[in-house]
């Protein structure tokens, strides 16, 4: 790797993380107000359908109906929340995000399955009549059922034996036309949105935003080819794991912060392209030369070692608010590594290797046993340069001498933890189980949740 860098475009990038609650707030706002505004509909933009019930049978349609419209916008957030939108991650961290996609998608299914019981009720129904005249209901049907067999695969994938990739492209072209359905049954089912007026303005004001909106994330591989990078090494990094360093192929440098986490498609003859989410163990201090570190666990990644260097990489990012340059500068830090999880760990070094950071730093590693480890050597170099480092490690399968053995638990933590201030910001990244019960853990010794950070990938 080369010498670091001055450091300027790496604080320049902070610039785009202030005022974060306040933007958040208004996001927050605006989609609630949007959600709000569409609920609201039936009962200030009345169909004919409405005028002549009452009663019971009024409510039940008119219940129907806004079901179905809230439905209809958490559809319509579904796009945004999964996109990769730069703007969010900024706010939100795209884990997160997908977190709350995954979320959405069950608070969808059960207004989604009321909403055509509800008006079939109102009309004292069993089913809509097989006629033309109500092709936009059985539209209504198709998409319903499309909803649901989306998310029977998407939650039993594993227990399916739905291969990741499969799945992921069945998601997103089923995911498109979702979209498609929801916008044909809505213009055409009431009169309400099939006339003219503020309801179909509206509505077809955030179809053309929608339309854009998946247009630009569609369109981000094209991007992304801006900024060709070529494979300059692949190394074993200990066992199971291998090391790419990346440079790129044009004087455009990539901006990132340390911790952070890009999707990686690598246009080799010995894997497929398909895109994988990997955090960036280099630092963003030494630009010339970006660096992954893979170990193997799936069908993709057992094939990592096959790249050849002077092959091409395109990466999509960088993603995540999982940084120690978004806390005080001069706060302490504690971070808890799993196995591979010390990544963004190592990043963060790093840069504090490089910018001189002395201030205090705790460094928790469990790993199943001392091979397990990559690279091991650099550590002792790292806790050298910085003054203010102390290295933790533990190993769950085959202990060492002089090291802590077993899994890490509360008491474990609280011994490893003992010197440390209840204030530092914790850093957590590891096999979700370990990540559940270590924040667990955390908050029962006294450590705060609000500067307890994980990172977690479920995409």
């Amino acid at each position: 790797m080369n010498g670091p860098a001055s450091g300027i475009a790496l604080l320049g990038d902070l610039g785009s993380y202030r005022f974060r609650y306040p933007v958040m707030a208004a996001g927050i706002g605006a989609a609630a107000l949007f959600l709000a505004g569409a609920v609201s509909i039936p009962f200030f933009f009345e169909s004919p359908s409405i005028w002549y019930k009452f009663g019971l049978t009024k409510v039940l349609l008119r219940s129907g109906k806004i079901l179905g419209l809230a439905a209809a916008g958490l559809l319509f957030s579904q796009l945004l929340l999964a996109g990769r939108l730069k703007v969010l991650d900024r706010l939100f961290s795209l884990p997160r995000l997908v977190r709350i996609h995954r979320l959405n998608a069950t608070v969808i299914l059960l207004p989604a399955l009321l909403h055509p019981i509800l008006i079939l009720a109102s009309e004292k129904k069993f089913i809509f009549p097989l006629e033309i005249r109500y092709w936009p209901e059985w539209v209504g049907v198709g998409l319903l059922a499309l909803i649901v067999i989306q998310f029977v695969l998407s939650r039993w994938r594993v227990a399916l034996r739905l291969t990741f990739h499969r799945w992921l492209s069945w998601h997103r072209c089923s995911g498109a036309f979702v979209l498609a359905l929801v916008v044909l049954h809505l213009l055409f089912v009431s009169e309400t949105f099939s006339e003219e007026g503020i309801p179909r303005s509206a509505a077809m004001v955030t179809m053309v935003l929608l339309a854009v909106a998946w247009l630009w994330i569609r369109s981000g591989w094209l991007r992304a080819r801006k900024l060709p990078l070529a494979v300059t090494r692949v190394a074993p990094a200990g066992r199971d794991s291998t090391c790419i360093e990346l440079s790129p192929m044009t004087e455009r440098r990539f901006h990132y912060l340390p911790g952070q986490f890009v999707f990686v498609s690598f246009h080799s003859n010995h894997i497929s392209r398909e895109p994988h989410p990997f955090t960036l163990s280099s630092s963003p201090t030494r630009s010339q030369c970006l660096q992954v570190t893979v170990r193997a666990g799936g069908d993709w990644t057992a094939h990592i070692g096959r790249i050849a260097e002077g092959e091409r990489a395109y990466l999509q990012g960088p993603f995540g608010r999982f940084s120690h340059m978004l806390t005080d500068p001069d706060r302490e830090i504690v971070l808890i590594a799993g196995g591979i999880g010390i990544t963004p760990m190592l990043s963060m070094l790093r840069c504090m290797a490089d910018r001189h950071d002395q201030r205090a730093v705790t460094l928790v590693w469990s790993n199943r046993t001392r091979e397990d480890m990559v690279y091991p050597d650099e550590f002792d170099g790292l806790a050298a340069q910085l003054t203010g480092l102390r290295l933790v490690l533990n190993f769950t399968r085959k202990p060492a001498n002089g090291f802590a053995a077993g899994r890490i638990d509360a008491e474990k933590l609280k011994g490893m933890l003992a010197k440390c201030s209840r204030r530092a910001a914790v850093f957590v990244c590891g096999p979700d189980r370990m990540m559940q019960q270590v924040e667990s853990d955390l908050k029962r010794i006294g450590f705060s949740s609000r500067l307890i950070f994980t990172e977690t990938f479920g995409f």
